[in-house]
């Protein structure tokens, strides 16, 4: 009885051992999940880096630095100065959504451009549909855009804005052929200002 009392209380503590050893430790805020999906906003991301666990968008020392990292780590040169007060100043955090499941930027962004954004809850592909980071590049070319939409995603929580690209599209060759039409209007009408002028003045 003792002998086999023992051997169930041998088999449970091995059991108990083995579930310990198999579930993974909870993720410490700000650590690199990795998972992150470019397809789940509108349109889709050039690149994405993360998840990182938890919000990392704040303007705690800790925090700058893994923005400024995450950042680093995408294509481009873009470098952000960690200047996350200038951020809120200039109206760059974004705290809802809009019009279903836009992050509204109040503003038409061009060219590159980064935004990082925070989920409490995220359909994603870790499987655990966790509280999670990311920053996406997205390059809206010359045309631009307004917003980009959240693809079926829950627990937006707060996006920022780091880049905001080149600020304007190139022109059109009609634009550009219109300009020079009227650079070459201006310019005779200011030679024939100065004949008149020279010959007024020869007249008197």
């Amino acid at each position: 009885m003792r002998r086999s009392l023992l051997k169930a209380l041998t088999a449970l503590s091995v059991a108990a051992a083995a579930v310990g050893v198999s579930t993974p430790a909870l993720a410490a805020n700000g650590d690199f999940l990795g998972g992150c999906d470019v397809t789940i906003t509108t349109p889709d991301a050039t690149a994405c880096q993360g998840y990182y666990s938890g919000n990392i968008l704040n303007g705690s020392p800790t925090d700058i630095a893994l923005q400024q990292g995450a950042i680093a780590a995408l294509p481009g040169s873009f470098t952000w100065d960690g200047n996350w007060t200038g951020l809120v100043n200039a109206g760059d955090v974004i705290g809802s959504l809009t019009n279903t499941n836009q992050i509204n930027f109040g503003q038409t962004l061009f060219g590159e451009t980064i935004i990082g954004a925070h989920f409490g809850n995220i359909d994603d592909n870790l499987g655990n549909s966790g509280n999670v980071s990311v920053f996406w590049l997205f390059n809206f070319g010359t045309t631009g855009a307004d917003y980009v939409v959240l693809d079926n995603i829950r627990g937006f929580s707060n996006a920022a804005l780091y880049t905001t690209g080149s600020g304007g599209g190139v022109p059109e060759p009609a634009t550009w052929a219109m300009m020079l039409v009227g650079f070459a209007g201006a310019g005779m009408a200011l030679r024939r200002s100065r004949r008149s002028n020279a010959k007024l003045l020869q007249l008197a």
